[in-house]
């Protein structure tokens, strides 16, 4: 019998272009995991990457950018120092020079606790000294999607302000909502500025997966998860309010149904959800049940297309609070 001989691929003999489509493949974001993304960087293969050459970089570079997650206020201020210096890099035709803004396809600012030093968000449209929100700006107005949570309007607000102080056009077409519907004073003030009445008419798709203060309630006492069948479901106070005039479909999610797993398949006991979509001429206050609502998005012009994502790792039954919406975005939700 022949020994056994180790096989080695010879990847140096590979042409260029070929590594570096294999290099940009690897260094997709690892969304889908299982770790938690505290415990696990999903960027981590990519930011390794860019380590290797200048040439590296540049391919990998869009695939980080594509999706921009800040869940905590850490993240805020490390992708507006990295803008900052990408600034400076510009300004001086360095080598490591980068265009975020064009590659930046989708942006999540989720619910942190604290403030941007110098950013009231009791203050909409009142820039505070010191406060430089000149870089993140125009990098966020040019995500076609981004997500923010109703404790972080500020930030949003920020940027919108810089952007009407000297004009960005707006590219965001989708508007996704997090957070507790209880906030009305900060979103009564945000729609009211000339910046966010203009940035709201923009937006053609809105996703709501916010909360009441009853969900919330069922959620501290460990019953959330009763009745998820007859839960009702109605068009938000918040959005019904918004001057949202360009707005054409209206998304939220749902238990799921029996439809084809997407592409970010659940593992364990992660829960199915669905997000069902609507045209803006199905819209309406009236309160209605689950299959209700199953009825009235089969009869319309638009079928929702979003399949199922994977959001809840808690629990088996649907509650918002329950879920990891900041995964399921990542995984595609929306888009």
């Amino acid at each position: 019998m022949q020994p056994f001989t180790q096989l080695s691929f010879p990847f140096g003999d590979l042409p260029v272009e070929l590594v570096l489509l294999i290099l940009k493949y690897a260094a997709q974001p690892s969304f889908s995991q299982i770790a938690p993304y505290k415990s696990k960087n999903p960027y981590s293969s990519a930011l390794a990457l860019c380590l290797v050459s200048k040439e590296v970089r540049k391919t990998v570079l869009p695939e980080i950018l594509h999706t921009v997650l800040l869940p905590q206020l850490r993240n805020v201020t490390a992708f507006v120092d990295t803008l900052r210096m990408q600034q400076a890099y510009a300004q001086q035709d360095y080598q490591f020079k980068f265009d975020y803004a064009k590659h930046v396809r989708r942006m999540w600012m989720g619910q942190f606790r604290g403030s941007l030093s110098g950013l009231s968000p009791n203050e909409f449209g009142q820039m505070q000294s010191g406060l430089d929100l000149s870089p993140l700006a125009p990098v966020l107005l040019a995500a076609p999607s981004i997500a923010v949570d109703f404790e972080n309007l500020g930030l949003l607000s920020g940027c919108l302000f810089h952007a009407w102080k000297s004009p960005v056009p707006y590219s965001p077409k989708t508007l996704m909502v997090t957070g507790t519907e209880s906030m009305t004073r900060q979103w009564s003030s945000f729609i009211k500025t000339d910046h966010g009445a203009a940035f709201l008419a923009s937006i053609s798709n809105v996703i709501s997966i916010t909360h009441t203060t009853t969900d919330s309630t069922r959620h501290q006492c460990g019953i959330c998860h009763r009745d998820s069948a007859s839960k009702i479901y109605k068009l938000p106070e918040w959005m019904a309010r918004a001057p949202l005039s360009n707005l054409q479909t209206f998304s939220l999610p749902i238990p799921h149904s029996a439809h084809t797993l997407a592409e970010c398949e659940p593992t364990g006991t992660d829960m199915k959800v669905e997000l069902l979509t609507f045209s803006v001429s199905k819209l309406s206050p009236r309160r209605r049940t689950l299959k209700e609502l199953r009825i009235i998005q089969q009869m319309g012009s638009s079928p929702s297309d979003h399949g199922l994502l994977a959001a809840s790792r808690l629990r088996s039954s649907f509650c918002i609070l329950c879920q990891d919406w900041l995964k399921a975005w990542a995984c595609g939700l929306g888009s």
